[in-house]
């Protein structure tokens, strides 16, 4: 089946899901009918709302969606079930970042930020709990506080050797046939699957690139790169990753240059890179920036434990 929507999406012929089925929040429903239901729409509305974005292409605000709220979601669910379903185009802006440079935005309409925060609503807690602990972004009950935590914990430990690392224009180059198929690991549900399918390729027809101010990109960035979490911690390094923003810790000089070389080949297979020039080892004693955040591992630290690896 994922073979079949695969080349369905890549040939832009219209995806449709397995079929309209009941409306309904129950346990028996599918999962495409938990989305559409009533209960994570009126759920995807609120957070929406109460993100107080603006509109889409199609210049819908906030406002005038609620207006026929009712009508609106009622439409939505609908859509979503029936297979007529077609996320609208993104508003694109540029914004400056706060440490220097910008940052290319994708919004999409406010209809499609509520089907995408039910989705989220539904399959959202589900997959957080197979997350790696090495990930902090966009999840419940962690954020900058607890990876900036992290990193302390580790340097009190003995890690004191750092890879500030950074990806190379990460959102625009995740690859959309590999994400599809690493979702499809997570989550086997042809339906839900192809709904995935369609915003990705509402966010680029090029097969590349997740939309930074779609509500699912959080998600879609934290399932692709969980693999390199996974790989670093075997090669027994331990790596603190905010979205693609990243450092690894290590004892010695020689296991944080290990670590850099295994992480480098994790994203190449992943079709990614390190950017060389925002990459750097950072020896014990030297201030770094992580998270907005200057660090610095002691000079002389404690002695690893006997037997610590991971």
């Amino acid at each position: 089946m994922l073979d079949a929507m695969v080349r369905q999406w890549l040939g832009a012929r219209p995806l449709r899901t397995e079929g309209p089925g009941p409306r309904g929040d129950g346990p028996d429903g599918s999962l495409l009918a938990r989305i559409a239901g009533a209960t994570a729409l009126n759920e995807g509305w609120r957070r929406v709302r109460a993100n107080k974005g603006g509109p889409g292409a199609d210049g819908v605000t906030i406002r005038a969606f609620e207006r026929h709220l009712a009508r609106n979601l009622d439409d939505l669910g609908e859509a979503l079930l029936s297979g007529r379903y077609r996320p609208g185009r993104l508003r694109r802006v540029v914004i400056a970042k706060p440490g220097g440079g910008r940052r290319r935005l994708a919004i999409p309409g406010i209809r499609d930020r509520v089907a995408q925060t039910a989705a989220l609503v539904v399959i959202g807690p589900q997959l957080d709990r197979r997350m790696s602990e090495a990930s902090f972004a966009y999840r419940p009950g962690r954020g900058v506080d607890d990876a900036i935590a992290a990193v302390q914990a580790g340097f009190a430990a003995g890690r004191t050797w750092t890879l500030d690392g950074d990806v190379t224009r990460f959102f625009d180059r995740v690859p959309h046939r590999r994400l599809i198929e690493e979702l499809a690991i997570w989550l086997d549900d042809g339906a839900v699957l192809a709904l995935f399918a369609l915003w990705l390729r509402s966010f680029s027809r090029f097969g590349r690139g997740i939309a930074q101010g779609s509500p699912v990109s959080p998600l879609l960035a934290n399932l692709f790169l969980h693999p390199v979490d996974r790989l670093a911690a075997a090669a027994g390094c331990l790596l603190l990753r905010y979205a693609d923003d990243f450092v690894a810790l290590a004892a010695t000089e020689q296991e944080i240059a290990a670590a850099q070389a295994v992480i480098a080949a994790a994203l190449k297979r992943r079709g990614l890179a390190l950017n060389t020039i925002k990459t750097q080892v950072v020896p014990p004693g030297q201030a770094f920036t992580f998270l907005g955040r200057s660090l610095t591992a002691p000079a002389s630290a404690p002695p690893p434990a006997a037997g610590r690896r991971g």
